[in-house]
């Protein structure tokens, strides 16, 4: 994956933060909870790690699934003035006791005001007070624009830390991504997910994330463009058109009067692409007194802007920084471009984004998340709920070489190999003549290798262990939900296997050779045969260089059929009676297991795309 600083990171979803991959503590979690803490509104959902049931979002009251990101400062009751309680949301929004009222507190460059923090921790504290069983067993998932820098999203790290549960930070639409996916796979369409482009559209930023052979890249754009500026460009309109309004200047000079102006803003650019009412007499009626003229004035002035015209698409507008943006991703991505673009977030909505993404991409299917400012906050959940399967499924396929069937198929495959070696072996010496190992110890030890077919004995080795484990292999994957074509194993034995056998060859070889020197000289020559008895009887090779039994065989079969015939037999128990070490073969054992192990491991690794 390429952050924006030009840095790489391979394989899955990214974890900035405390962790860049998930540890021991994280793989035995029991849930994952997601949290959006978006510029302009914020959502929450969790799901046990266990199981596949989908996402669950945390509502407040009668807000709904997304709430307000605004913070207020109210007395606090019966403690007098002079201490304040904390309230979010819709409860910010309507304390007409208010004594501090904000909103907007994201942006990269200040990484992320305070008070999202203390946002955050409220609206964790709510949630934790209500599910105090998610509290003692999560790890909490935070989104976080795409196009930020390494610097800030560290920064952002560093204030969350104060959270006292563990987090990780994730893209934002790298989160919509993976929400995506799950939403595909239950409805079992897997398709147009190999060339994905993911376009997050938010409040403080327009978040990228582009998806080729399953791997995701977040694009280092659009940092600097949300739906904030819509705001922006509408209260500086308000502005203009009050400035000689007493009433209304006074309101804005208020503690909370600048932002209480850009959420009215934001609330009436909503209704006009949603259709849904200003909620113009609740607001005016609950919040505090002094700002109801700068709300009652705004509201009315906006009803008669056409924001889609006059600020949207107007000449320099938002739309065409929207444009000029796409430009740049299409620079980024080159041909052929993606095949599906999935369009999330809340400025989703603006039917501009979907117009000039399908102009921007001809080739490509547009498609609108049915709840698009729900997406980033399940995806991050289910990030968290893939993060802990991919530890658990990595902890399984390690687990395997420690179970009693990995171990006696292994054992049971390598002494099936060394009596194939040495049927291979004996059918040679048996059907040919003797070869003068003229080359040295390397001309010996390709000798061995060919006459024991050790290429062809490898090679079944690995079929046979691969019949064997790789079900064991594949029941695990599926109990994770990965299809068997989604791995595959091809087993690379280690060397020390021939090596071993060729060894144990090796030290036969000094009698095998003598009793086929032997068998050769009988069989083609037997008058040749009955003078190399003769002549190594007489000491020209004496017993201690052809073996104890060779020599005893020569001189009790001094006829050349019987020279053959002691020969054959000596051959055949010598090499019936051979057996590998059994150090040996425990060694072999150990070794071949942690070798699989090490394969499957990195297998496992990339498996994690399936997973994520």
């Amino acid at each position: 994956m390429e952050h924006a600083d030009g840095t790489e990171h391979t394989g899955g979803t990214e974890h900035t933060g405390d962790t860049g991959r998930t540890d021991d503590m994280e793989r035995d979690v029991r849930y994952a909870v997601g949290l959006d803490l978006g510029d302009g509104e914020s959502s929450l959902c969790w799901l046990p790690t266990a199981g596949r049931d989908q996402a669950e979002v945390h509502r407040r009251g009668t807000e709904g699934p997304s709430v307000v990101t605004a913070l207020g400062r109210v007395p606090a009751p019966d403690l007098g003035q002079s201490v304040h309680t904390v309230v979010i949301g819709e409860d910010a929004v309507l304390a007409r006791n208010c004594v501090h009222f904000s909103v907007n507190f994201k942006n990269r460059h200040g990484h992320t005001d305070l008070q999202a923090v203390q946002f955050a921790q409220v609206f964790l504290a709510e949630f934790f007070a209500a599910h105090p069983e998610v509290r003692e067993d999560c790890v909490l998932y935070v989104g976080h624009p795409a196009g930020w820098d390494r610097a800030s999203v560290r920064a952002y790290q560093r204030q969350l830390g104060v959270m006292d549960v563990p987090v990780r930070l994730v893209a934002e639409s790298q989160s919509a991504l993976v929400h995506v996916r799950d939403r595909r796979a239950e409805r079992r369409d897997r398709t147009g997910l190999d060339r994905v482009l993911v376009v997050d559209v938010g409040s403080s930023t327009t978040d990228l994330t582009v998806v080729e052979d399953l791997i995701p890249k977040n694009l280092p754009v659009g940092a600097e463009l949300g739906c904030r500026e819509i705001d922006a460009t509408l209260a500086g309109l308000l502005r203009r058109d009050f400035a000689q309004d007493p009433e209304f200047t006074r309101a804005l000079k208020r503690d909370g009067g600048a932002d209480m102006l850009a959420l009215v803003c934001r609330r009436a650019k909503e209704a006009q692409f949603t259709g849904k009412d200003l909620r113009l007499q609740e607001l005016r009626s609950g919040c505090a007194p002094e700002l109801v003229a700068l709300v009652s004035l705004s509201v009315e002035r906006l009803r008669q802007i056409d924001v889609r015209e006059r600020v949207v698409r107007a000449p320099g507008g938002w739309a065409d920084r929207f444009a000029a943006m796409l430009t740049e991703v299409r620079g980024h991505l080159g041909p052929p471009g993606p095949e599906l673009v999935v369009l999330t977030g809340g400025g989703s909505r603006m039917p501009v984004v979907r117009e000039l993404c399908a102009a921007a991409f001809p080739e490509a299917t547009v498609e609108n998340d049915t709840e698009p400012s729900l997406s980033v906050t399940r995806g991050l959940a289910s990030i968290g709920r893939h993060s802990v399967n991919v530890a658990r499924f990595r902890r399984d396929i390690l687990a395997l070489k420690d179970r009693t069937e990995f171990e006696e198929a292994i054992r049971a495959g390598l002494l099936t190999a060394f009596d194939q070696a040495k049927g291979t072996l004996l059918a040679h010496l048996l059907e040919r003549a003797a070869r003068e190992d003229t080359g040295g110890e390397q001309n010996l030890d390709e000798l061995i290798r060919e006459l024991t077919g050790m290429d062809s004995v490898l090679a079944d080795l690995r079929g046979t262990l691969e019949e064997t484990l790789i079900p064991l292999v594949l029941g695990i994957c599926r109990s994770y939900g990965i299809r068997d074509d989604q791995f595959t194993l091809d087993i690379t034995l280690p060397e020390i296997i021939g090596t071993t056998i060729s060894r144990r060859i090796r030290a036969l070889w000094i009698m095998l050779r003598g009793s086929q020197t032997v068998l050769a000289a009988a069989t083609r020559v037997p008058q040749v045969g009955m003078m190399f008895l003769k002549r190594m009887l007489r000491g020209g090779v004496t017993p201690a260089k052809v073996g104890t039994a060779a020599a005893t065989a020569a001189v009790a079969l001094a006829l050349p059929k019987g020279a053959e015939l002691g020969a054959r037999q000596l051959i055949k128990t010598t090499l019936h009676h051979a057996a590998l070490d059994p150090a040996d073969v425990d060694r072999l054992v150990t070794d071949v297991a942690e070798g699989i192990a090490k394969q499957m491991d990195q297998r496992a690794q990339e498996v994690e795309r399936f997973l994520v």
